[in-house]
């Protein structure tokens, strides 16, 4: 088995009746799974998003995901180790993904065009055609 980083999110082959019988379930999440599975999305979205921008905003909701995510402490209900048990997933499966991403992302580097970052690139200056004016002394 290949232990590539884009393969680690791979999707399962699953056969045909696995697949019927997780599609026709009525409701394939409680209300409280959901609400979980939002939070662990927001922190993963957080982690993979910002985890190369040095704006402060930004730097900030990436430590506090990277925190909760890479937590050893189960104490709170909301907790990622809780968070995983609750939908049954394994939180060192997910933390080896992110931090393999985190990773990846993190060599290959911004796109950079005439010295901007590429986000920053579309972003054109204004321009006043009136000259700023300068406090007197």
């Amino acid at each position: 088995m290949e232990n590539s980083p884009g393969r680690l999110f791979e999707g399962d082959v699953i056969a045909p009746d696995q697949y019927l019988e997780i599609f026709t379930r009525s409701n394939n999440l409680e209300p409280e799974q959901e609400l979980v599975l939002a939070i662990l999305t927001d922190a993963i979205d957080c982690i993979l998003k910002f985890c190369d921008e040095p704006v402060s905003m930004r730097a900030k909701l990436f430590s506090d995901a990277h925190d909760w995510i890479f937590a050893q402490d189960g104490r709170e209900p909301f907790s990622f180790l809780n968070v995983c048990e609750i939908l049954n997933f394994d939180p060192s499966y997910l933390r080896r993904g992110i931090k393999a991403k985190m990773q990846a992302k993190l060599v290959r580097g911004p796109v950079h065009i005439a010295g901007m970052p590429m986000r920053m690139s579309r972003i054109r200056p204004r321009v006043s055609s009136v000259p700023r004016s300068r406090p007197r002394l």
